[in-house]
């Protein structure tokens, strides 16, 4: 027998059980299927999620980001205040940043408590290898197969979506558009419980960069980010995060000793937004499958959460009112479009920019400490064409 649902949440991270609280809250029958057997493991992000007065000034033209990310005490491990980048020869730039480091193992299942208080049910261990064109996905689950039917289906199942293949969403160069991520959480080793740390540098991350994030005074969520486009051939992004604690001058000393509590690698989408995050037979896509993920920097929970939202409110809004689909593009690009297509347009001058060592350490030098912050806060003073040659040039001329 085929089951059926208003709704049928695909992923129960951030992003999918903001969506499913939002529509079972709104008295739409909800599914959430999670093809893991736990919630929240494995921790796939450096589970850095910035504050609520730093949501303000990042996203200034969605007020429900600074309400969305205002997590509970017991969820939050760490305060940091200031971010440091680290260059290839260890010149330092830092600026204030205040972010909570939360603990995603938590910080996950409660999201899916209170979708499922509202009334949205969640089922465990079952995988959809397919979705229909008549919105019915086949579900694997430790009795069979299944299916399932929604008037709405929503990819919310990372950056490999099952859905968003479906509607014909996929990445045609993914060792340039998803970046490979390795890390690791260290116990008993020495952090500065106020800071992040990002390090730059073709031999340290080839594409990418490397954190360190304080988990607490005595724990580290350390790892890095990298392209295959980038990187040496055949080297996975394990062996350079192998390299990057017992070898790295500035943070060997600090993390070679550390007692690995868990390893983890993911996919992380860094081209900006996929070209459509909805389809008129019934589908939005959320989170990682939209590539809801900052491209210089990959942070992709406050946008999660957000998109979660104005998901849940366009499909509400759709199956009650016969608002169109397409109201939910129109909405996240409204309230956060603006900032992924700069971090796009950061990350395509970084590509240029920051090719070796040496030319990352001029380019970090030419932009100093101010530009920098702009950057990270995804921000761009100039033009993308003008700042990017601007740079070019200055590196021609110094090189």
């Amino acid at each position: 027998m085929t089951e059926t649902f208003d709704v049928v949440v695909v992923g129960a991270g951030p992003a999918g059980a903001t969506v499913a609280a939002g529509t079972a809250g709104r008295g739409l029958s909800t599914i959430l299927l999670e093809r893991r057997r736990a919630l929240g493991e494995p921790v796939l992000c450096g589970e850095l999620l910035p504050t609520p007065s730093e949501m303000g000034d990042l996203f200034p033209r969605s007020p429900r980001g600074v309400r969305l990310t205002d997590v509970p005490r017991h969820l939050i491990l760490d305060r940091t205040r200031t971010i440091r980048l680290i260059s290839p020869r260890g010149r330092r730039y830092e600026f204030r940043f205040s972010a909570n480091i939360i603990d995603r193992a938590r910080f996950d299942p409660f999201l899916v408590t209170v979708a499922e208080d509202a009334g949205a049910e969640l089922r465990l261990c079952n995988t959809v290898v397919r979705r229909n064109r008549d919105n019915t996905v086949l579900v694997r689950t430790p009795d069979g197969i299944s299916e399932i039917r929604g008037r709405v289906v929503v990819g919310a199942d990372g950056p490999v979506s099952v859905v968003a293949r479906s509607i014909g969403v996929e990445y045609k160069d993914p060792s340039s558009q998803l970046s490979q991520s390795a890390s690791v959480t260290l116990a008993d080793v020495d952090t500065d419980v106020s800071v992040v740390e990002m390090f730059f540098g073709s031999s340290v991350a080839p594409g990418g960069y490397a954190w360190v994030i304080p988990r607490g005074p005595s724990e580290a969520n350390v790892g890095l980010g990298l392209r295959p486009a980038f990187a040496a051939p055949g080297v996975p992004p394990r062996r350079y995060l192998h390299r990057f604690i017992l070898s790295h001058t500035f943070v060997a000393r600090r993390l070679r000793g550390g007692r690995v509590v868990r390893q983890i690698g993911a996919l992380i989408p860094v081209d900006g937004p996929v070209e459509r995050t909805y389809s008129d037979e019934g589908v939005l896509l959320v989170g990682d499958a939209a590539g809801h993920v900052m491209a210089s920097n990959g942070g992709g929970i406050p946008t999660a959460l957000i998109g979660g939202e104005i998901a849940a409110e366009s499909i509400v809004n759709h199956l009650e009112f016969g608002t169109p689909l397409s109201a939910y593009e129109k909405g996240w690009k409204q309230e956060f479009g603006r900032e992924l297509y700069t971090a796009l347009s950061i990350r395509h001058i970084a590509d240029k920019a920051m090719t070796t060592d040496a030319v990352t350490e001029v380019t970090m030098r030419l932009a100093g400490t101010r530009l920098l912050e702009q950057l990270i806060r995804c921000r761009l003073p100039l033009p993308v064409d003008i700042a990017s040659r601007t740079l070019l040039r200055a590196l021609m001329f110094l090189l």
